[in-house]
């Protein structure tokens, strides 16, 4: 079975962008099977015309993918339990038809991302003021390695989080 890798924008900026893209990628025989680091890895199969749409819900239970399933939709793949991925025919009614359910939809993943994100603020300070202090050679070099892969944190959660809550208000302000 061949496979390919699509890289994303971040579901946060442009997540109707992607999945419309996903949409031409499965017209032209290449279907999600699952995300990859930072993009998806695509199945070849045969050309199907499908919209893709995708949810935020932590810890789903089995009536959850039911409820979808009797709408019409298709799960396809999910990550970390929270990020959920469905495909249906192009007519099939969308995953969320008004601005209140689609602002929940938001609301909750940029709460997660924004907890993650002060979380790796705040060690980052910390890690920035015990550099201030001496310490031998050896534990500042652990130090420095820890606050790189807390900006690293920071960086993965923290743009989401801004990306979210940007959609979030611009839901708002459609009101």
């Amino acid at each position: 079975m061949k496979r390919k890798y699509m890289s994303s924008w971040g579901l946060a900026f442009a997540e109707e962008r992607e999945m419309k893209k996903l949409g031409e990628m499965a017209a032209r025989g290449w279907h999600l099977e699952k995300f990859a680091p930072l993009g998806y890895t695509l199945v070849e199969g045969e050309p199907m015309d499908v919209r893709y749409s995708l949810d935020y819900r932590k810890q789903p239970d089995e009536d959850y993918f039911e409820l979808f399933a009797a709408s019409g939709w298709e799960h396809v793949t999910s990550t970390g339990d929270e990020i959920h991925v469905f495909k249906g025919s192009p007519d099939a009614t969308p995953l969320y038809t008004d601005r209140q359910t689609t602002q929940e939809k938001y609301g909750q993943v940029e709460r997660t991302m924004g907890r993650g994100a002060l979380i790796c603020l705040l060690l980052f300070l910390g890690f920035v003021f015990m550099l201030q202090l001496d310490w031998p050679q050896t534990a500042e070099a652990i130090i420095l390695v820890l606050q790189t892969l807390v900006v690293i944190g920071l960086v993965f959660t923290g743009l989401p989080y801004l990306g979210f809550l940007v959609k979030r208000k611009r839901l708002e302000r459609n009101e």
